[in-house]
């Protein structure tokens, strides 16, 4: 990243003309958040109680000087193949940790942890690779749909795998923009069929087979609790004490999750609440623009008519709503920086 910046600088023509606006605002406010978040001696990472490091340092003075370039030089143009580089590399570590868990764990056996290959543990969670995935088959959305289908078996394999319902309802959001998008010809399809029936025998078996398997897999015991416990339940306690946090401008209130929870350590896996624990009001503000800044791309793209825009921008926005990637997942933050990046930029005018 840091060579291909300097790559733009030098030829600063090709880059779009004009002073600083706010998407350059967000994604230096992101770097920042960065440095806050980071500078945390967070008791549930051992590495983090030495405080800032100077590779973290690094890394968040590398993303304030890239993101601006490439949002000048459009993440959707001369940047493309960057960002498909990006995905490639990403869909590389989670497709090894995928095959890594199926060749060694029990088929679903590996909610919780998987086999890491690249130490040779169970020490990958799996949550952050499967979040990977779908930040690939998001990317790719945007990118290069050419390389959808393995992208779609990488989602799924962790939906299945690691019964990572996250991954289930990305690709089922996917597939349903996909429909939106190709509706008229999938209109004259039914059509055609309501005529002749007959025309649907074919798909009745393998159909009921995926049914007949949803229906006796454990994934779907995921979506049982999913409204009176895990994520849910975690966040509905964090916001009852962010409100007491905003009346008593004390957030110590955040600082630890009660027990009973399911989530058992002392994140609340919520970008907002965890920003308040960990960087206090200011880093809770500007994760709060980070939020703020998809939620308008995907306006933005909606009011040019693209589909995949404002799903890729509103699923950004929902991993970071339901996840730690400036926590623990390194390969997940980049994921979601990439999506971040296609969200905010311009889109072409009609």
């Amino acid at each position: 990243m840091g060579g291909w910046t300097l790559l733009q600088l030098r030829d600063r023509r090709q880059l779009r003309a004009g002073g600083p606006d706010g998407r350059d605002a967000v994604v230096i406010g992101i770097g920042i958040l960065m440095l806050l978040y980071w500078a945390f001696p967070d008791p549930e990472v051992p590495g983090s109680l030495s405080g800032l490091t100077l590779p973290e340092v690094g890394k968040a003075l590398v993303w304030m000087l890239f993101a601006p370039v490439l949002l000048r030089s459009d993440p959707l143009g001369r940047g493309r193949d960057l960002l498909r580089g990006l995905a490639a590399g990403l869909a590389l570590y989670s497709g090894a940790t995928l095959v890594g868990s199926l060749l060694t764990q029990p088929f679903q056996g590996s909610y919780g942890r998987l086999f890491n290959v690249f130490s040779g543990r169970l020490d990958a969670g799996s949550t952050e690779p499967g979040y990977v995935a779908c930040g690939v088959l998001l990317l790719l959305l945007r990118l290069d749909r050419r390389w959808l289908p393995p992208a779609f078996a990488l989602a799924l394999g962790y939906a299945v795998q690691a019964r990572n319902r996250s991954a289930l309802l990305v690709v089922a959001v996917v597939l349903l923009s996909l429909a939106w998008e190709q509706r008229a010809p999938l209109l004259a399809w039914w059509q055609q069929v309501r005529r002749h029936p007959r025309q649907l025998l074919p798909a009745v078996l393998p159909l009921t087979a995926v049914l007949v398997a949803l229906a006796r897999s454990t994934l779907l015991q995921r979506f049982g609790d999913l409204f009176t416990a895990g994520r849910a339940e975690t966040h509905r306690v964090g916001f009852a004490r962010l409100l007491q946090a905003y009346a008593s401008g004390d957030r110590r209130g955040l600082a630890t999750v009660p027990p009973g929870l399911t989530v058992h350590d002392q994140w609340w896996h919520n970008l907002p609440l965890d920003a308040l624990r960990s960087a206090g009001f200011v880093g809770h503000g500007l994760a709060l623009l980070w939020l703020l800044a998809l939620l308008l791309a995907a306006w933005r793209w909606g009011r040019r008519g693209s589909t995949d825009g404002v799903v890729v921008a509103l699923l950004a926005l929902a991993i970071l709503w339901t996840s730690l990637p400036l926590g623990v997942g390194h390969y997940e933050l980049l994921s979601v920086l990439g999506l971040t990046l296609v969200s905010l930029a311009d889109p072409p005018r009609r």
